[in-house]
């Protein structure tokens, strides 16, 4: 019985600690990590400070757990750019898939880490090389795919490049959900990028 009750507890506890992460990504991405209070995380999922600092003892510890998750998710991508063959010419477009996927399914977890790095940029921080070094996984893999193309001669910079502008698209899709679908906004960076 007692086993019973730490696994339901424990069970409880997992979903909690779940529900004050997506918060986080979702404040975090709207309003900035350094506006985002705790108190505006306890009111958004109805929990009391207290109850999240049981889950994580400060807002940089949740910080660094924000940040894991969506390396996790990075890494998505970066996993299938080391799959695929150097200068495959449908890599762009299956990424842009995966995104689109992704931000279907959490659109704020799709930008959270651009609004991180735009927040974090130039701060010296440790939390600036941690967002570098969460970019840089798959910006190794996707400059190694682009590096027998044709018409590319900076396989690092185009790399860069393509993930702001997936970004870009992310940012945009939440910003004009009414207007155009994520979908619609993946078909036009890949018609601008037709003859690269």
């Amino acid at each position: 019985m007692a086993t019973r009750h730490n696994a339901t507890k424990e069970a409880q506890a997992k979903q909690t600690r779940s529900r004050i992460l997506k918060a986080a990504v979702r404040l975090f991405a709207r309003q900035g990590y350094h506006k985002t209070t705790i108190a505006d995380l306890a009111q958004a999922i109805q929990l009391t400070s207290g109850a999240i600092f049981h889950h994580f003892a400060s807002k940089e510890m949740l910080l660094e757990t924000v940040v894991d998750w969506l390396a996790r998710g990075m890494k998505v991508y970066s996993d299938f750019a080391e799959q695929v063959e150097s200068g495959s010419s449908k890599a762009v477009q299956h990424i842009l898939v995966i995104m689109c996927d992704h931000f279907k399914r959490n659109p704020e977890a799709t930008i959270c880490l651009a609004a991180l790095a735009t927040e974090f940029a130039g701060s010296n921080q440790p939390m600036e090389m941690r967002l570098k070094q969460t970019y840089e996984v798959f910006v190794n893999a996707f400059a190694r795919l682009l590096a027998n193309h044709p018409k590319v001669h900076n396989p690092r910079a185009a790399a860069i490049a393509f993930v702001g502008a997936v970004q870009g698209i992310a940012v945009q899709g939440l910003l004009r959900e009414q207007e155009e679908s994520i979908d619609g906004l993946a078909d036009g960076l890949l018609e601008l990028m037709a003859d690269w």
